[in-house]
């Protein structure tokens, strides 16, 4: 019993808001949702920019020592600096594209890897001090993001990436 002379309750009257955090839940899941898979997707996105970069970057340095291994290899430039982004050949796991999918249409390494130098000595061969340019081209499809789901984001993103080093 309080003061007044009354029992103490416990009991709810109809009035009290019996359900507000259900439907606050309610509202705020998709919209936590929709966030956490963009940070997740953006994460993925990263990791692919990331990974076509250090391809390029790979291609470039094995362009840049071309000259000093082609006697071992007996390669062309343009298949040595390819290989270094990608061999199916012996190894096709062997690739500086990580977890990336290196499979059509995401990936052509014959047509996605181009190299171009720029022939300081004018000798039409690439010789030491030629600037030599190597481009990697990656198409990224986001995982479960759909044209039909959000037609905002164009699929597939495209990541070209130009790495330019000097041959040895």
């Amino acid at each position: 019993m309080n003061m007044i002379g009354k029992p103490l309750t416990t009991s709810r009257t109809p009035n009290d808001q019996e359900g507000q955090a259900t439907v606050e839940i309610a509202f705020l899941l998709p919209i936590l949702m929709v966030l956490l898979y963009g940070i997740i997707a953006a994460g993925f996105l990263f990791y692919a920019f990331i990974t076509v970069s250090n391809a390029a970057r790979d291609a470039a340095r094995a362009g840049s020592v071309y000259r000093l291994t082609r006697g071992a290899s007996g390669l062309s430039l343009l298949e040595t600096v390819q290989n270094a982004v990608y061999d199916p050949g012996p190894n096709p796991d062997r690739s500086s594209l990580g977890f990336l999918s290196t499979a059509p249409p995401n990936f052509d390494v014959a047509s996605d890897v181009t190299i171009s130098w720029v022939d300081v000595d004018a000798d039409s061969i690439e010789s030491a001090g030629d600037q030599l340019t190597v481009s990697v081209t990656y198409r990224y499809t986001l995982p479960i993001l759909s044209d039909i789901f959000v037609p905002m984001f164009p699929q597939p993103i495209v990541i070209v990436r130009d790495v330019t080093l000097e041959i040895q």
